[in-house]
């Protein structure tokens, strides 16, 4: 059953069913979640162990040929060549293998250490400790959960009408798409260690109020120091190292400097766009979500959206496409969502719960950036109380 992100209501109807029912639903809806997960679970080996080895193969591949056509293009259409392959190396890293590394999908196969969770050293730039404890702690567990996922509202971002506008908020479409997207990862820190708390407390009337508070790991002066290494490996990297290196083999400094800024913010606007879409647009939850693990398996339903492409596309997306499989099975290899998609879809069928699709990636983008313009502004209960207030003081 596909529902449009317009079309669907707070899932599922049965919510109003009395509390023994409700119960009842949350024991079933557990327990055929659970299945899924452990028939996948029990799958897990040397097939999932070849996909991960495979794809850093293939993405040191693109990396060593698209830097090659970079340095030694004598035209435009080698050097686009060559940003595209960098940027497909680029991409692969941070999200297929990165993020999804990091979920510690592949913590269970002894053969590859290089690739469980605690072992990782993301080719980002993003703190990994930082990231484990605000994406996977708090985003996955409290999703679209007010003032408890701090993914919900980040940086400036508005995306509910109980966050607090204030005028910042007028701004926030240009300024995401045209100054925070180009260099997205490069921000990524300033969320998941929580360096913007300051600044919303000091710039905003109400502060952070409408902002879920973020659990670093670490006192505000360790915090920013690994903010700056983990940016510096990959700006130091991208920007000084290999430049110098053409300069010193008798290329342009200039041209791979330029193709490394386009590689990264091709990645950049691709990283935003595929993970922005499938969250931002979906209900807010209710706090008591973790009460039953049968209830959080359908918030996270509730609190997400798929759309739909192609098993090869779905690997430069990282999968997340499938996002509600995602958020149901974070710790499973993501190769396994199309397949895991048409059991969910199932469930989902028998007991009339909706399952979100978007038609393909530019309906949720368009989809996102609308509800993005839409809480740019006041509601009208605010515009009346700012209007009192402004007759006030008139």
């Amino acid at each position: 059953m596909n529902v449009s992100p317009a079309e669907h209501a707070t899932v599922p109807a049965t919510l109003a069913d009395p509390p023994a029912e409700r119960s009842a639903l949350y024991d079933q809806i557990e327990a055929e979640f659970e299945a899924i997960k452990q028939r996948y679970k029990a799958k897990l080996g040397p097939a999932d162990v070849a996909y991960i080895k495979g794809l850093r193969f293939k993405s040191r591949l693109a990396e060593f040929f698209g830097r090659g056509l970079i340095w030694v293009s004598p035209e435009p259409i080698t050097f686009s060549a060559g940003v595209a392959l960098l940027a497909l190396h680029r991409n692969l890293e941070a999200i297929e293998i990165g993020h999804n590394v990091l979920h510690g999908q592949y913590d269970s196969c002894p053969e590859i250490p290089q690739f469980h969770s605690r072992n990782f050293k993301w080719k980002a730039p993003v703190d990994e400790e930082g990231w484990r404890r605000e994406h996977n702690g708090q985003h996955h567990v409290h999703t679209n959960v007010f003032e408890m996922d701090p993914d919900l509202n980040h940086g400036i971002l508005r995306m509910n009408d109980r966050t607090p506008w204030n005028p910042y908020h007028r701004w926030q479409l240009p300024m995401y798409l045209f100054m925070a997207y180009p260099i997205v990862l490069y921000g990524f820190n300033l969320q998941n260690l929580g360096l913007r708390q300051a600044w919303r407390e000091r710039k905003f009337p109400k502060g952070n109020e409408g902002y879920a508070p973020v659990h670093p790991g670490g006192d505000l002066a360790d915090c920013k120091r690994r903010h700056r290494l983990s940016v510096f490996r990959v700006m130091f990297k991208e920007y000084a190292v290999f430049p110098l290196l053409a300069l010193a083999s008798g290329f342009s400094f200039w041209k791979v400097m330029l193709g490394n800024a386009l590689a990264d913010g091709i990645n950049n606007y691709w990283v935003s766009l595929t993970i922005q879409a499938t969250h931002l647009t979906e209900p807010l939850q209710p706090e008591d979500a973790l009460a039953h693990k049968g209830r959080w398996y359908l918030s996270q339903m509730d609190s997400t959206v798929n759309f739909k492409g192609s098993r090869r596309m779905s690997i430069l997306w990282g999968h997340l496409n499938y996002q509600i499989e995602h958020h149901l099975f974070p710790d499973i290899p993501s190769r396994h969502y199309p397949d895991m998609a048409r059991e969910v879809k199932q469930v989902c069928a028998k007991y009339n719960l909706p399952y979100k699709c978007n038609e393909n990636w530019f309906q949720a983008i368009r989809n996102y950036l609308g509800a993005m313009w839409k809480y740019s502004f006041p509601t009208p209960a605010e515009r009346q109380a700012m209007a009192e207030e402004e007759a006030r003081h008139a």
